[in-house]
Formats: C-alpha cells, sequence, structure tokens
C-alpha cells in the first residue's frame, strides 16, 4: 500500500514483511550507504543490505552510537567524513534505519552533504512510522534544547514495515502511540474513539488493528504537511504537547523518558494550559489521561521546578522573542494555538496539575 506526499515526490510503502520496497526505486545511484545505529545495524542491517542490492550492487553500512546524544554536530561531522572517505558523491543513495533519532540525524546529515542527497527511510519503531519519518523535519540537538538546529528535507520513500513492530520493546511500543494518540487529538475524532474502543487489541499488537492506526495516523500528518510544509500556520498543531515534552526531556538530560513517554506527559500539561485559557474543562483532562493510561503511558509531571521548565520553553524554536506559543486542545479532533501564554498561567495550570497527580499517588 503506498501513501502518496505528491507535493513532494515522496511515497510512504507499508509492507508486512521485510524491505523490498526499495525495489520500486527508479533510479540506480554511483552508491549507497545504510546509516544506523549499532543496535539496529545488529538488528536488521543485513536484511536492509540485502534489499538495497536491488538499487546497487555493493550496498555499504555506516553505524552510530544509539541513543539521542548522538543527535549532535559531532556525530554528523563524523558521519560527513565516513561518507567522503567512502566516496560518496551527489548521486549517492542515503538510507536512514532505526527510529527517530535515525531519521532526524540521518536526513540531516543526508540533507547537507554536497548540499543534499538523495535519502530513503526505513523507520523501525513505531514512533518513527507515525511521525518523525514523515514530513521532511531533521535535526539535531544543543545543550540549550532539542531540535534547535535541522531543516525541511524530504526522503523519496518511505519503507515501513509493520512486521518489526511484534519486535519492539513495551515502552518503545508505547512510545508510539503517545504520537498515534496526539494525531487523534489534533485531528480525528474518529481515530481516538477507535483506540477508545480497542485498547486490549492495541496492548496485545493485534496485527489489523495497528495496520489500521498506523495507516490512519500517516494519513493525518500526510494531510497536515501537505498543507503547511515549513510550518508557517496549519504544520504547526502537530506540536500538540511537544513544547512541554522537549522542556521535560531536556530537563532531565534524555536520560528518563523516551520521548513518547514525554509527549504523552506534554499533552497532559497542555489541556491543563487549555482548562486555564478557558478552552477545555476537566473532563477533557480526565479522557485524555485516562487513554494515555490504559496504553502504558505517563502522564504524571515529574518533579522539576517550574521555572526551570518555563525558561526552557522559552527557548524552543517555536517561540518567538521568548514568548511562549502553545498548541492546546479545544475538542477531541481540533486542537488551535494559543500565542504568547503568559508564564502565570502556565504556573497556574502547572500547581493544579501537580495537585491532581499527588491527590492519584495517594
Amino acid at each position: 500500500m503506498n501513501i502518496p506526499l505528491d507535493p513532494f515526490n515522496c511515497r510512504i510503502n507499508l509492507s508486512e514483511q521485510g524491505f523490498s520496497g526499495l525495489s520500486t526505486l527508479e533510479k540506480r545511484y554511483t552508491s549507497c550507504f545504510i546509516i544506523a545505529d549499532d543496535s539496529m545495524a545488529t538488528l536488521y542491517g543485513e536484511a536492509a543490505k540485502s534489499a538495497a542490492r536491488d538499487i546497487h550492487d555493493e550496498p555499504q553500512l555506516i553505524t552510530f552510537p544509539p541513543g539521542e546524544s548522538s543527535k549532535s554536530i559531532e556525530t554528523a561531522s563524523i558521519l560527513w567524513e565516513q561518507l567522503i572517505a567512502l566516496g560518496a558523491d551527489r548521486s549517492s543513495l542515503i538510507i536512514s534505519l532505526g527510529g527517530g533519532v535515525a531519521t532526524d540525524l540521518v536526513g540531516f546529515v543526508a540533507s547537507t552533504y554536497m548540499r543534499g542527497v538523495d535519502l530513503v527511510h526505513i523507520p523501525t519503531s513505531l514512533l518513527a512510522m507515525v511521525d518523525a519519518a514523515i514530513g521532511g523535519k531533521t535535526g539535531i540537538n544543543l545543550q540549550q534544547g532539542k531540535n534547535l538546529v535541522g531543516s525541511i528535507y524530504h526522503p523519496t520513500l518511505i519503507l515501513v514495515n509493520l512486521e518489526i513492530l511484534a519486535s519492539l520493546s513495551a515502552k518503545e511500543f508505547r512510545s508510539g502511540l503517545a504520537e498515534v494518540v496526539k494525531s487523534a487529538v489534533l485531528g480525528s475524532l474518529e481515530l481516538y474513539e477507535y483506540l477508545c474502543d480497542h485498547i486490549e487489541r492495541i496492548n496485545n499488537r493485534d496485527r489489523e488493528t495497528i495496520k489500521k492506526i498506523v495507516i490512519e495516523t500517516c494519513r493525518i500528518k500526510v494531510e497536515v504537511v501537505c498543507k503547511d510544509e515549513k510550518e508557517q500556520n496549519l504544520r504547526a498543531v502537530l506540536n500538540y504537547g511537544h513544547t512541554f515534552a522537549h522542556a521535560i526531556e531536556t530537563a532531565t538530560q534524555y536520560q528518563v523518558y523516551t520521548h513518547g513517554e514525554a509527549v504523552s506527559i506534554g499533552m497532559s500539561c497542555a489541556a491543563y494550559v487549555a482548562k486555564h485559557l478557558g478552552f477545555v474543562d476537566s473532563s477533557f483532562i480526565k479522557n485524555q489521561d485516562s487513554l494515555c493510561q490504559e496504553l502504558g503511558l505517563p502522564t504524571t509531571l515529574p518533579d522539576i521546578d517550574t521555572t526551570v521548565l518555563i525558561n526552557l520553553m522559552k527557548r524552543d524554536k517555536k517561540s518567538l522573542s521568548g514568548k511562549i506559543n502553545l498548541i492546546v486542545p479545544e475538542k477531541i479532533g481540533k486542537v488551535i494555538k494559543a500565542p504568547n501564554v503568559a508564564a502565570e498561567i502556565i504556573t497556574k495550570a502547572l500547581e493544579e496539575k501537580r495537585t491532581f497527580d499527588n491527590l492519584e499517588r495517594s
């Protein structure tokens, strides 16, 4: 099954077994490089190389250390230098193999190497399949915050192999579900209700159920990206929960939560802000938190000083002149922009959330 991103000459190829979709690429390249972290290279490197032989006789595998810390200018520089040493030129193909770290980092490397070479994403996590691989966003982190350096660079092909999902750890699988919930809240009441009605099947990774939510989540993101590639207006809704999430990840040095877990907490925080702005009531918060919790996701705000979080949020790339711009829910299936949200409102919202979180724990 193919989901086209027509304006960007990109398509999503959905299969339930293997990486054979690489054979659909029409162009033969002077060289082909699969870039993956060490763990993904061990698991899927040989299978990816075998599939890549349909487009080049001698695909080469390049690796980097796993983890968010590899999303750095230092790692990118090492990869550029390895590509040069191996003879990569403007007619080379780069394939990212891995989760969101790989799509962000390798996408950035491909977009900047010789001013851009063709790129294919093979996402190996649910989060990457439904979110990180789609839309062309690439990025690396700075000490001051997440994804502060990057580019918009679309792959030629995104190859989604649903078979991989069965092998994910419970933590990684749940992490991806956060982006599914996010997509439902921002764009599809139908998907949200489907999630609520199929909790057990989702948690048991029922193949047809997972296939449906992957397809629907991909379609939501494709629809938004095709309308606003550069995030001038509509695309910002995809950041629902992410301003809080990035601050939480930075404050905890990426050591405590997966990205999806941070997004789940971030959506809860954003919903409390929406309540204080008069857009939703307590029932919305309870409904959204309950769905995340039933899918095994955290919603409790960690013990991070509110001032620290707010200062990190002011540095977020979506903020302007130190003013915090948030995406907040109006109802299930619709979120809206909340520009220049006062620090006092965020503080009050988080105080209420902490109080409720403490009551739930007691």
